[in-house]
Order: C-alpha cells, then structure tokens, then sequence
C-alpha cells in the first residue's frame, strides 16, 4: 500500500514532510538536551544532513515510511539505473538519427523524383515543423498517459514509418511517412529528457539527461558512417532501414523495464509505484521490507511555468537559455542542413558567385566521409564540454565559446573549397556541440528541484523552434543569397554570446559535475 501525506507537483519532490516524532527520535533528543546541559558541544546542522548512503543502510532498520528520494538513496545506483540510461540513449539516439537521415538523403531524393526547390525545402522543413510541435504538444500528454506507454507506441510507430518510406513510390508517399516520423521523435525526445530524470538519486539525477544528449551526438556520426559504405552502394532506402535498427532494443527494454516509480507516484498509481520500487531494488540487490510504504509529495500547481516566469529570480535565467538554445540549435540544423548542399553545389563561399543548383548531383565518398568528420567534431565538443564543465565552471566556457562561434562563422566569408569547408564546419560543430551541453549543464543551477524540469521543457521547446527556423533559412537563401545565410549565422551567434554575458554569474551547486 501507498501513501501520500506529501503534496508534490508533476515533475518533482518539493520537501521532505514532516512526520510525527517516533520514541527512538524522543529519546535522541533527550540525550541531546542532557549533553547540551552538561557543557557537550551539541551536534550541528551538517552532521545532522549527513547522505543516506546505501552501504549505510541496515534494511531491518528502515522506517515503515519513506519519500521516494530517500527511497532512491537506499537502493542506490546499479544494473536498474544502467537498463533505464541505455533506453534513454537508444532513443535519443535513434530520434535525432532521424533528423540527420532527412538532411543526407535529399540530395538523392532530389535525383530520382527530380524535386523543385519549393517541394525539396517542403520536405525537410515539414520533417522538422511536426518534429517541434510534437514535442511542445506530447510533454504534456506523457504527464497524462505516462512516459513508457506514450514512448512504447511511438517507437512502434516510428519502425512502421522507417519501412514505409523506404518503400515510398514517390514523394508525396515519402512526406506523409516522414511527417508521421517527425511527429514520433519529437514525443520521443520531449519525453525522454523527463524520463531520465525520475529512476535515480539526487547525485546522479542529472546523468539520464546527459547520456540521452550524448545518444543524440553519436547518432550525427553514426549516421553518417552509414551513410559513407551504404548511400552510394545500397541505396537511400536501406539507409533508412539500417539506422532506425537500434530503436528495436530500446522498445524491448522499455517493455521489460516498469514505469517509472516517480511518475507512477504523482500520478496516484500506489500498487504500481511500490511494484516498481522493489523491482530496482531487486536488480540493484537491495532488500527492501515488503511492507515499507512509498509516498511523495504532490502539488500539481507548483512547477507551472507561470511559477517560473512569475518572478525576475526564475524569469531571467528561463528567458536567457531559452534564447541561447533557441539560437544554437537554429544553428546546429541548419548546419546540418547546409553542409551536404554546399558539397554538392562546390560552394564557394559567402562572397562568391551564388551556388548553381545541379538537379542530379551526388555526395561522393569523399563528401560523406567529410560529413562524418564533421559530425565526430559535435561528438568530440559533447564530451569536452562534459570534461571542461568538471574543471573550469560551465559560464566562462560558454562565453568564450561563442566568441569563437562567431570567428569560425567569419571564415565563411571568403571564396574555398571543400577541403577548407570541412575544416571550418569541424570546428563549428565541436563549438556548437559545447555550448549545447554547457547549456544543458547550466540549466540545473539556475532553478530549483520543484521548477527544473518545468524549466527544461521551456529551454527544449525552444530549440524545437530554432530547429524549423534555422532549416527554412537554408533552403530559402542558399541558392538565392549565400552571403544572407552566413550573415544569419554571424547574427544569430552573436546573440546567444549576448546571452550568455547577461546570466548572472554561475552558482555554486556542482551537483551535476559531482555525479
């Protein structure tokens, strides 16, 4: 059986509640008010906050009732937690593989159904546009309906879309399984960044979030790997087929793997929640007494967004990181989107002449193996970003980062070849993949608990909508005025490092890099 003498909101705890003294606590202070009496220095605050750690607990001595972050403590991190971050990977990894996949096929798509420029664009900016709405719209339905149910059928979905539009006859085919694909892994990715979040402890709660974004830098390598010994041999439509594979573990262990016991806690499931509970402890080999009762707290009106940006204290940091994302992921599509129309337009550089656009022109070996490294580089910034936030802080890095941004962008200006291309987008891609993840680490300082995850889906829509942005932009100017599209990149860097000099200066919570 559950309890619930706690209020607590949708995405998190607020506070311990408090409980009626038990004889051993009345005994504790008794001893306590004696040794004060006779001259003993009384215990403090900090050694009466002591962490329960899970080697310290004697499981016959647990309370009959615990929170679910004390309950978390005790079964501590193990083989339950390992299951839950390889699912968040593989489904980060596979939705953003997705929306990699779309900017390496059309070039070919381009090729076999001979596309305008208008129905090239619609493609690819419609991918991204149901992609940024399912994500803002299906937060809020996995908080109905829950986050494996809402993830189990999209996944299903999704391996549906993948055959149907490797099977497509024409394009109109292809759009319409593609939309429904793009409307899969943005429920997915809105879903997964909570997800993460809600089967560990406090030290590590922050690393669900971090292995899902690490998911979706691999998948930009990966994707390209793939697309270098199978694009020109086996065809765009193995492709499709090839990288959606690695979804097909993640439904199973979804299936396998409980729900989560946070989310089954709020939403009032108690039987469910304490079923899940034992399970982690199970795999962790913890023993928990069968009759030890799980509550939470619940308060569905705190970590509203009018909680965050009802005061200047939450509004600030929320308005400023969401701009920053906003405009880094504008940048991180549409780079994704410009590099493989560059290489196959020769392109010459911003103050060249306007890129010519070939109706049957393919990525060579050489290109797609440029876009790999390219690719790498975001991977290499992802994990730098990781090593340099533990060492230097996360606010200094992301400032001089976006510096660097824009003085990477100014080498666009001049007329190069595909060589110098891959050399200056390498090097954007390993910034941009840096102030993404600092962004991300930041994040969790700049709020507290019952608002954080509120907080989260505020920045992630954003990127959502930079990401339709930032690709309409590319396929309306590049061929048009090449120089415009480069002058947005400039602009649009400039304000994310604006950004980043108006946050105030960075907290001292290293619970994130502790973990």
């Amino acid at each position: 059986m559950m309890s619930e003498p706690g209020r607590e909101n949708n995405y998190g705890s607020i506070s311990d509640p408090i409980l009626p003294p038990s004889e051993s606590n009345m005994e504790e202070m008794s001893e306590l008010s004696n040794s004060t009496q006779q001259g003993e220095q009384p215990a403090t605050t900090s050694d009466l906050a002591e962490p329960l750690k899970c080697e310290d607990v004697e499981v016959d001595r647990l309370p009959e009732e615990m929170e679910l972050n004390n309950v978390y403590e005790t079964i501590g991190v193990g083989p339950a937690q390992y299951i839950f971050w390889v699912i968040s990977f593989l489904i980060a990894y596979s939705d953003y593989a997705e929306l990699t996949l779309i900017a390496l096929i059309i070039p070919y798509l381009r090729c076999e159904w001979e596309l305008s420029e208008q129905l090239e664009a619609t493609i690819t900016v419609t991918v991204f546009l149901v992609y940024a709405i399912s994500a803002m719209v299906c937060g809020k339905i996995s908080d109905i309906y829950g986050r494996k149910r809402l993830m189990s059928i999209t996944i299903v979905i999704l391996i549906i879309t993948a055959v149907g539009a490797a099977l497509a006859t024409n394009v109109y085919l292809f759009l319409f399984w593609r939309s429904i694909a793009g409307a899969c892994i943005g429920a997915n990715f809105a879903t997964v960044v909570v997800y993460s979040t809600e089967y560990s402890p406090k030290s590590h709660k922050s690393m669900g979030p971090l292995i899902a974004l690490m998911g979706s830098y691999m998948s930009m390598f990966v994707v390209n790997i793939v697309g270098y010994f199978a694009l020109n041999s086996l065809g765009w439509r193995w492709v499709i087929v090839i990288i959606t594979i690695p979804i097909i573990p993640a439904w199973i262990l979804l299936v396998i793997m409980p729900e989560t016991p946070r989310y089954l806690c709020v939403s009032g499931k108690n039987d469910s929640a304490h079923k899940a509970v034992h399970l982690m402890a199970k795999l962790n080999k913890v023993t928990l007494p069968k009759d030890l009762e799980v509550f939470c707290h619940q308060n569905k009106e705190l970590g509203s967004f009018k909680m965050v940006l009802g005061t200047s204290e939450f509004r600030r940091p929320a308005v400023l990181l969401s701009i920053m994302y906003f405009c880094n992921i504008f940048i991180e599509t549409a780079v994704l989107v410009f590099l493989p129309l560059a290489y196959i337009s020769e392109f010459c550089g911003a103050k060249g002449e306007a890129p010519q656009r070939d109706e049957c022109q393919k990525l060579t070996q050489s290109d797609l193996w440029k876009l790999s490294g390219a690719a790498a580089g975001s991977l290499a910034g992802c994990w730098a970003a990781y090593f340099v936030a533990k060492c230097l802080g996360r606010l200094k890095p992301t400032r001089g980062s976006n510096i660097l941004q824009i003085a990477a962008f100014g080498f666009m200006f001049k007329c190069f070849n595909n060589d110098y291309l891959f050399g200056v987008s390498t090097a954007i891609k390993v910034i941009n993949a840096f102030i993404c993840m600092m962004i991300w680490f930041i994040i969790p300082e700049s709020f507290p608990t019952l608002i954080r995850n509120t907080a989260t889906g505020m920045v992630n829509s954003s990127g959502k909508i930079g990401a339709v942005v930032g690709t309409a932009m590319v396929y309306l100017l590049f061929y048009a005025s090449p120089v415009s599209v480069v002058i947005s990149f400039v602009v649009v860097s400039c304000v994310t490092c604006i950004c980043s000099f108006l946050l105030k200066k960075e907290t001292q919570d290293v619970e994130l890099m502790d973990t």
